[in-house]
């Protein structure tokens, strides 16, 4: 009969506790199902970088504006559109009828007013002149990360936590008062107004989604979908240290 000494007892016990843990462990781990890569197993979700980008679009108005000094301009533009950060309006015009040589006459004087959610902002130009009127709206919201279990999703929770619905009017008001005064007859009757140039822009913004690694399982996409069976990686290690000799 072979007699082993008491650190060998040791080991040969300990040897087969470490085997006997890692049976179990191997009998009771379950491979995820096969779903092409796209889920990390039960209850899996994906993490989406969320990167805000930002557009410009220009509202469509009348090519040629004009407003006589009878019949002032006014215009209601409603613009709806998500996520708008800010609307500019811009006016730009040059009087098309005055004379003169050392001095200039007969300069016509435009008035501007927007108003938006009842307040108005008023411009007046001489002559001729360029302004802009800005209204911020929204403020850019900064990069994040989400986790769902699929783009649809990740889009969902971004429409829902970030995205607002900015429909929105303003009213658009321009007159002229013309310089020529009524003791020059031919020149007053013959000044009837002025024409002036009109851009409606808006800022808004959308979500660019990209893919990132699983949450919760360790799991990334660059994992090989065609092997789901391999063990973890800590049964290989259990399993290698109940043959380890120490």
């Amino acid at each position: 009969m072979i007699t082993l000494k008491k650190n060998d007892k040791l080991i040969i016990i300990i040897a087969v506790a470490v085997i006997v843990v890692a049976a179990i462990g191997i009998i009771a781990y379950e491979s995820p199902e096969d779903t092409g890569g796209n889920t990390s197993g039960a209850g899996g979700e994906k993490t989406y970088d969320v990167i805000w980008q930002t557009h410009t679009k220009t509202v469509a108005v009348d090519d040629e504006c004009f407003a006589g000094k009878n019949a002032p301009f006014n215009s209601e533009i409603k613009i709806g559109h998500e996520n708008i950060l800010k609307v500019t309006v811009e006016i730009s015009w040059t009087d098309d009828y005055t004379y003169g040589i050392l001095r200039t006459k007969g300069e016509d004087t435009l008035t501007a007013e927007i108003t938006y959610k009842g307040t108005t902002d008023t411009w007046e130009s001489v002559g001729n002149g360029t302004t802009e009127f800005v209204y911020n709206i929204n403020s850019l919201p900064f990069d994040t990360t989400i986790e769902a279990a699929n783009e649809i999703e990740a889009s969902d929770k971004i429409k829902e936590d970030h995205y607002t619905d900015d429909s929105l009017t303003l009213t658009i008001d321009v007159s002229v008062a013309t310089g020529e005064k009524l003791r020059r007859p031919l020149k007053y009757f013959r000044d009837k107004g002025n024409d002036f140039e009109l851009t409606i822009t808006y800022e808004y913004y959308d979500a660019y989604l990209t893919e990132g690694d699983y949450k919760g399982t360790g799991q990334s996409d660059n994992n090989d979908p065609e092997d789901p069976d391999e063990p973890p990686a800590y049964l290989g290690m259990i399993v290698n240290a109940g043959y380890t000799r120490w």
